[in-house]
C-alpha cells in the first residue's frame, strides 16, 4: 500500500495536482467530493489522501496487533510504533503544505519521509519473516566492511531523495544538476557494494537475490533518470494532459523508493546473518 501511496503522490506532483483541493483533511469539505470522480487532478489528489489514510490505519493496526500478540521482539515492536510516528508526521506535513499553498519545504519533507517510511516497514516485514527467525548469526570477516558500505549507500540514497525532491518542488537548476551528478556517484557506490556482497557474502542465503534486484533497479533507475531529464516539466497543472510524461517521471520516483527498500533489506539481512569479529 505504501508503494501505491508513493506512486500516487509522485503523480500528484508530476501533474501539478497538489492544489486540486485547497482544504485538508477534507476535500471541498467532503469525504468524497464529486470532483474527485469527474476531474483527473481532483481524482489523483483525493485518492492520494484516501490511500494515505488507509496506510495509516493499517500501520496502527499492525503495531497494536504485534504488541497484543507479542509476535515480534520488543525492538521490532518499537520500530512498528516508530513507523506510526513517521507516517503520522508525513501526513500532517502534507496537510499543512496544502493549507499553506504547498511551500517547497513541506513538499520536500513529505516526499522524503515517504521513502523513510516504506523502508522502515520493509525492515519490519523482514523481521517477521521465517527466514529472519531461522537465521543463525555467525562471525564473518567481511561483516564490518559490508555494513559500512550499505550504511554509506543508504545515506547517499537519502541525500539523493532530498536533492531530487528539491529539484522537483523548488525547481532549482542547481539542485537538479547536483542530483544528476550524485546519481552517478551513487550508482558506482551501490554497484561496488553489490559486487562486494557477491564476492564475499554470496554463501549467505538471500544475499544473491537481493543484490540482483539492487543491480536491476540501479540500471532501470539510471535509464529512467535520463528519460525524466529529457521530458521534465515543472509542477504545471497543464501536465495532466500528458499523463505519459508524468507517468515516466513518477516511475523514476517510485524506483528510487524501491532502491531504498532493497538497500535497507540488504543492510538488515547482513546485520542479521553476520557478526563482526571481536578485536583482540
Amino acid at each position: 500500500m505504501v508503494i501505491v501511496l508513493i506512486l500516487m503522490g509522485a503523480m500528484v506532483t508530476s501533474t501539478g495536482s497538489g492544489m486540486a483541493f485547497s482544504d485538508w483533511p477534507m476535500s471541498d469539505g467532503q469525504l468524497m467530493p464529486e470532483r474527485a470522480l469527474t476531474e483527473a487532478p481532483a481524482f489523483l489528489e483525493h485518492f492520494h489522501r484516501l490511500v494515505g489514510a488507509l496506510c495509516g490505519l493499517l500501520v496502527v493496526t499492525l503495531a497494536i496487533w504485534l504488541q497484543a500478540k507479542r509476535l515480534a521482539t520488543p525492538r521490532i515492536r518499537k520500530w512498528a510504533f516508530f513507523g506510526i510516528a513517521l507516517i503520522s508526521v508525513q501526513g500532517a506535513i502534507g496537510g499543512i503544505g496544502v493549507l499553506k499553498g504547498l511551500p517547497y519545504v513541506t513538499s520536500v519533507l513529505h516526499g522524503t519521509l515517504a521513502q523513510v517510511t516504506i523502508a522502515t516497514f520493509a525492515v519490519v516485514a523482514y523481521s517477521l519473516s521465517d527466514r529472519y527467525c531461522a537465521t543463525v548469526c555467525e562471525v564473518h570477516p567481511a561483516a564490518g566492511a559490508a555494513r559500512k558500505l550499505l550504511t554509506v549507500g543508504l545515506i547517499g540514497l537519502l541525500v539523493q531523495t532530498v536533492l531530487g525532491a528539491i529539484a522537483r518542488h523548488a525547481e532549482q537548476p542547481h539542485a537538479l544538476w547536483t542530483h544528476v551528478g550524485n546519481a552517478f556517484v551513487l550508482f558506482l557506490l551501490l554497484f561496488i557494494a553489490g559486487g562486494f556482497l557477491i564476492g564475499r557474502l554470496q554463501a549467505i542465503r538471500g544475499i544473491l537475490g537481493l543484490v540482483r534486484w539492487l543491480l536491476v533497479l540501479l540500471i532501470v533507475q539510471i535509464a529512467l533518470g535520463f528519460v525524466a531529464l529529457l521530458v521534465r516539466t515543472g509542477k504545471d497543472p497543464s501536465n495532466i494532459e500528458h499523463l505519459w510524461r508524468s507517468s515516466l517521471i513518477s516511475a523514476h520516483v517510485l524506483v528510487g523508493a524501491l532502491l531504498t527498500v532493497i538497500t535497507s533489506l540488504l543492510a538488515a539481512h547482513v546485520c542479521r546473518c553476520t557478526r563482526v569479529a571481536p578485536t583482540v
